[in-house]
């Protein structure tokens, strides 16, 4: 009866201990994501979701009149330094995405779109930072949460040998290209679920490859939408 009573005690603490981490994948910047966000314009963000793959904080002047831009600049995704010092994921891997983002966002948006070099009274433009780079312990399985199950995630959490989430904070900024003035932001997460095998291994490119493609839209969509938007208003 001992015997049972401290095996099951064990599993309580185990469970306890990983519990924090049921559930909490999420592609909402969190309050510790958006503590790192290094925008200046203080305005309010509100949540706003595309599908349910793509959902971010945004805010989009009330006052910005879309038919006054008849083009788009986009400039090369920029990389914070803050960004730059997780040991799991290496600054040449973030270059890489910054890369294939300024690249992707450039070849989607140029449909529809003229993209130009030279700003002049009717271009806008496209902004867009890497802020802050993390990684987490992939969620729970319904079945970890059952006693047996629970005792071994858990176990693995403690060995450092769980499954780990890449997140990365992505801040999109809409700009005037002639005054600055900002006419709409966005702060999103670029999100690979499961794609490190412990919090040792270190990322490779490959690995994130498809999710930065996947996340290429999150930014479109917001540039699209933000002007389709504000012509309705209009």
């Amino acid at each position: 009866m001992r015997r049972s009573i401290k095996k099951w005690g064990m599993i309580v603490v185990m469970v306890a201990g990983v519990a924090s981490t049921i559930g909490c994948t999420s592609r909402l910047p969190t309050s510790e994501e958006q503590a790192a966000v290094t925008l200046k314009t203080n305005q309010p963000l509100t949540e706003v979701r595309y599908i349910e793959e793509t959902t971010g904080l945004q805010w989009v002047s009330p006052s910005l009149d879309v038919t006054r831009y008849t083009a788009l600049i986009v400039e090369p995704v920029a990389l914070h330094p803050l960004a730059q010092n997780v040991d799991q994921i290496p600054t040449s891997v973030l270059e890489k995405v910054s890369q294939r983002l300024t690249q992707r966002v450039s070849q989607q948006l140029s449909v529809g779109t003229p993209i130009v070099e030279v700003a002049n009274p009717h271009t806008a433009t496209l902004k867009i930072d890497i802020t802050r780079a993390s990684t987490e312990m992939e969620e729970l399985q319904i079945t970890e949460v059952l006693p047996y199950g629970a005792l071994i995630g858990g176990a693995k959490a403690l060995l450092g040998t769980r499954d780990r989430n890449v997140r990365i904070l992505v801040e999109s900024q809409l700009l005037d290209s002639v005054s600055g003035e900002v006419l709409a932001e966005r702060v999103s997460v670029l999100l690979a679920e499961d794609i490190l095998e412990n919090d040792a291994e270190t990322l490779r490119y490959e690995q994130i490859k498809a999710a930065v493609d996947k996340f290429t839209q999150d930014i479109v969509d917001f540039i699209r939408i933000t002007a389709y938007e504000a012509k309705q208003n209009s």
